[in-house]
């Protein structure tokens, strides 16, 4: 385990979500926060989810030898269990607080964390909803994605299919090539 936790800038301190923030997530299932973290602490924390997504990466097959769901990113699942400092990033207050109010709980729990790359050459990623993948009873449920890096429109970027959650499952399938290519 890495060693450099008291270096790391501490993400124990809150935000206040806007009443625009909170009113679109609970409308639409979804919204943009800027500035969730400072140019500093991305700058501090991009090298230790890198590197420990490096460390313990298990995809080792060629990307031509993947199917769609392999091809579409790499990604490296619950980071936090086996690299503190990677749990001080995955546990910080701010983050769990910004799910908690989005979701209007006082308290929140993690499924997981998941470190996404998208390859060089790499495929697009499916249409999909990520409740297909969780053993949850609820949609009260808040994915944080965090681009560690500056993201343009030609890097392909999210798209988020409104209300898409009202309704449970629109498709009970995961990623592949049965469902149409999206983003």
């Amino acid at each position: 385990m890495d060693t450099q936790i008291a270096h790391l800038p501490s993400l124990d301190n809150f935000i206040k979500l806007s009443n625009h923030n909170i009113n679109e997530f609970r409308e639409k299932g979804h919204t943009l926060v800027h500035e969730v973290l400072t140019k500093d602490e991305i700058a501090a924390y991009r090298p230790v989810i890198v590197g420990a997504a490096d460390r313990y990466n298990t995809e080792k097959r060629k990307l031509e030898e993947r199917d769609t769901y392999g091809k579409a990113f790499l990604q490296i699942m619950n980071l936090w269990q086996v690299d503190e400092d990677v749990k001080t990033f995955v546990m910080a207050k701010r983050l769990a607080k910004i799910a908690a109010d989005l979701m209007g709980v006082e308290n929140v729990r993690i499924y997981h964390d998941q470190a996404l790359f998208k390859e060089p050459g790499g495929g697009p990623t499916p249409w999909h909803q990520d409740q297909y993948y969780w053993p949850i009873d609820t949609n009260n449920t808040v994915t944080l994605w965090m681009p560690l890096v500056d993201i343009d429109v030609n890097m392909g970027m999210l798209t988020f299919a409104s209300g898409s959650y009202v309704n449970g499952a629109v498709f009970n399938h995961e990623i592949s090539d049965r469902i149409g290519i999206g983003v």
